[in-house]
């Protein structure tokens, strides 16, 4: 039975490539230790039927609702009208990465946030392809977006209003810009210690980390930025500060804590929040986002 709205591309493949996939190539693939899969990305995979949509869109807005009172962030006044809108705007994404990045629960995470705060200037420190650039200007359509990345040559979405530039975020010269209602979003895979001092000392208070892994977790993953807000507030800040020390594909690291360095990250946080991940809720792959507010000066 022919399939409607899928593109002649696309039913090319089903029809000649998936076979060739799953008969040939994906087995030896598999005997040699990897594991193919078709370079989609996950929201392509998704509910059609109305209950099982309803469901998905009643559970993340329910969650959402929930994180966002949690954070002290005023949620919008009709969350599953926020997630439905989402949905609506996902499946025209000019990024479909397949790795790397935020899936569909990160990138819902970042556009409800970002939507409820509305910011009128957005930093954003680790672009890669351009997905949470696309995210955070469908959110925010009149926001000023500054995006830092060292390399830029992976972009798959460049936005027309938004500055880019290849050096560290921490170098930018904002005078003139007014950080205090800024929102910051760190998926940068530096010290969330270092950017919290950085974030205080340019006035941003809004934050939003990244792979904000606790210490007994973080060997999961992928060169992760430590210490996390996990990590730091994990500490006794009067207490030893003992090295946290993990692998991950064969290389030992080791964090040792600075117990001025602990105090200094700790007192200068207001509100610390670790969104849920939502796969239960959606089938989509889990997100580790952390929304910190920092204390007015």
């Amino acid at each position: 039975m022919r399939q409607r709205g899928l593109s002649v591309a696309e039913r090319t493949r089903r029809r000649l490539i998936e076979p060739l996939r799953r008969r040939m190539i994906g087995p030896l693939m598999a005997r040699l230790g990897y594991d193919l899969t078709p370079a989609v990305p996950e929201w392509a995979h998704h509910p059609l039927s109305k209950r099982e949509v309803d469901r998905l869109v009643a559970g993340a807005a329910a969650q959402l609702a929930a994180d966002l009172a949690v954070a002290e962030v005023c949620a919008p006044a009709d969350p599953e009208g926020l997630v439905r809108d989402f949905l609506g705007r996902i499946r025209s994404s000019p990024v479909r990465q397949k790795h790397g990045g935020n899936g569909f629960n990160g990138a819902l995470q970042i556009y409800a946030i970002a939507r409820a705060l509305d910011p009128p200037v957005i930093v954003e420190s680790g672009v890669f392809r351009g997905f949470t650039t696309w995210v955070l200007r469908e959110a925010c359509p009149e926001a000023k977006i500054y995006s830092f990345d060292p390399v830029l040559k992976h972009l798959r979405y460049r936005d027309p209003g938004t500055t880019y530039r290849s050096d560290d975020w921490s170098s930018f010269d904002f005078s003139g810009v007014d950080l205090s209602g800024a929102l910051a979003l760190f998926d940068d895979h530096i010290s969330q210690e270092r950017r919290l001092g950085e974030a205080a000392a340019c006035g941003v208070r809004h934050i939003l980390f990244d792979d904000d892994a606790p210490a007994h977790a973080i060997h999961g993953q992928g060169g992760p930025a430590y210490p996390t807000i996990s990590m730091i507030l994990a500490e006794n800040r009067d207490g030893d500060c003992e090295p946290v020390r993990w692998v991950r594909n064969g290389r030992e690291f080791v964090w040792r804590p600075d117990r001025e360095g602990i105090r200094s990250a700790q007192e200068r946080i207001a509100v610390a929040h670790r969104l849920d991940d939502m796969h239960r809720l959606t089938g989509y792959s889990p997100a580790r986002l952390t929304y910190v507010r920092l204390k007015t000066p």
